[in-house]
């Protein structure tokens, strides 16, 4: 290889000029890579702030779901007593008695001073 190859008439190396060459296209490159990471850096935080209200939601689903088995349940018992109250109420069609407020004493005999003591239990009226 002569030096006619590696040198230009300005006096200058063709691997310098390759060199700036390379340089040049490198600063292009730089920027798009600056680019690319801060790009990087929000779409990663998109993503966990997307995850994160997935997982929120997740679990809001969750509770409705057990909220919703309580109050399917609770309206279950609702029924049920609902049901009872009204059983309750119209069992009898009796008329209603007043309540007895004052008791009277029951009057206590011995057997040998009743009235019935020596009549035969097929003559006690009510057998």
């Amino acid at each position: 290889m002569s030096l006619l190859d590696i040198a230009r008439p300005h006096g200058r190396h063709r691997a310098v000029d390759e060199v700036q060459r390379l340089r040049s296209q490198l600063v292009p490159l730089l920027i798009l890579i600056c680019d690319l990471s801060r790009r990087l850096a929000v779409a990663t935080a998109g993503w966990d702030a997307a995850n994160a209200k997935a997982n929120r939601l997740s679990s809001i689903e969750e509770t409705a779901a057990e909220a919703t088995r309580q109050l399917q349940a609770q309206t279950a018992e609702l029924r049920e007593l609902r049901a009872f109250k009204a059983n309750a109420t119209a069992v009898s069609s009796l008329t209603a008695h007043p309540a007895v407020t004052e008791t009277q004493p029951i009057p206590v005999l011995p057997l040998h001073l009743s009235p019935l003591a020596g009549v035969s239990p097929s003559h006690v009226p009510g057998f």
